[in-house]
């Protein structure tokens, strides 16, 4: 299969970054704008479905299943892309099916058929008879886990990289928000030089690290590090104090931010130059993982509570 009538921008663009703060503090920021990549298809959505699907047409499969949340970026990434290249898809989405829901509604138009999973079988959805039946009926299905994370997502991610090498020159961090891990795997795994890769999990707990250390070799383990503290009370949960952040971040930088995942991201990459976390002269690059639909979805929840 042929990517290339997708309207899909590569490289994406480095954006330079400029606030008397990295000035005082010398540090020198660029954002990997990978939310340009595509409209739906943006970040590491891309990234990480482009070698899932080729694996999939190679094995003639006629079908794409795959897996999220009420809110998923993945399920409208995968929506996207498999209506762009005439595949059905379809999303087993965690809990109830909200029809007003505007990620539901996106998903559907794009010709996604969506069947729900209850909340206490998701957890055990790869194993649950429930699931396993769902995927069964449908003909020649290929199964992409949720948020896409697996070998082929690495190989995506990895390519980043190359994008880099003629961008920039050597950089000393990549910042990246967390979710499954499979971003910060995947540019660890697939990175030639000492760049230390910093994930911000945006979900409580202490397992970002071994999650991602998973998919990598041990000789690799001083290249990642993992700042909790920054998830503002969960997965996509916020507050007033991270929101204001996004908003001023927006103006001084026209670069948008999601209160999911990369505005998390970047209010602890400013909250750790403004503790002088960085050596002076260090070249920091923040991936920007996408994800801007999902600021829709709390729109619509913040509604909802009205």
């Amino acid at each position: 299969m042929n990517f290339s009538s997708l309207p899909i921008v590569l490289p994406s663009p480095l954006q330079h970054l400029s606030s008397p703060s990295f000035s005082k503090n010398g540090v020198n920021i660029w954002v990997k704008r990978d939310d340009l990549i595509h409209p739906d298809i943006s970040g590491n959505k891309w990234r990480k479905l482009k070698y899932n699907l080729l694996r999939a047409i190679d094995e003639g499969a006629k079908t794409i299943i795959t897996f999220g949340g009420a809110f998923s970026n993945h399920l409208v990434a995968t929506a996207s892309i498999c209506h762009e290249l005439n595949m059905r898809s379809v999303g087993l989405v965690r809990g109830e099916i909200d029809e007003k829901n505007p990620t539901i509604q996106f998903c559907r138009s794009k010709g996604m058929s969506l069947l729900a999973i209850p909340r206490g079988q998701y957890r055990d959805k790869m194993s649950c008879d429930n699931t396993l039946q769902m995927i069964s009926a449908f003909s020649h299905p290929f199964v992409i886990p949720e948020g896409g994370t697996n070998d082929d997502a690495l190989k995506g991610v990895g390519e980043i990289w190359e994008e880099l090498e003629k961008q920039l020159d050597e950089i000393d961090y990549i910042f990246v928000a967390s979710g499954t891990g499979g971003t910060a795997a995947g540019l660890l795994k697939y990175c030639t030089t000492a760049v230390k890769v910093i994930s911000i999990p945006v979900l409580k707990g202490n397992f970002m690290y071994d999650a991602i250390m998973r998919w990598n070799h041990p000789e690799k383990r001083d290249q990642l590090i993992c700042m909790e503290g920054y998830h503002f009370g969960g997965y996509a949960k916020s507050d007033a104090v991270l929101e204001q952040f996004m908003d001023e971040f927006q103006k001084e930088s026209s670069v948008p931010l999601d209160y999911v995942y990369t505005g998390k991201a970047m209010y602890a990459l400013m909250d750790l130059i403004d503790k002088n976390y960085f050596p002076k002269g260090v070249k920091i690059v923040f991936l920007h993982t996408g994800g801007l639909q999902g600021n829709k979805g709390k729109a619509y929840l913040d509604e909802k509570k009205k």
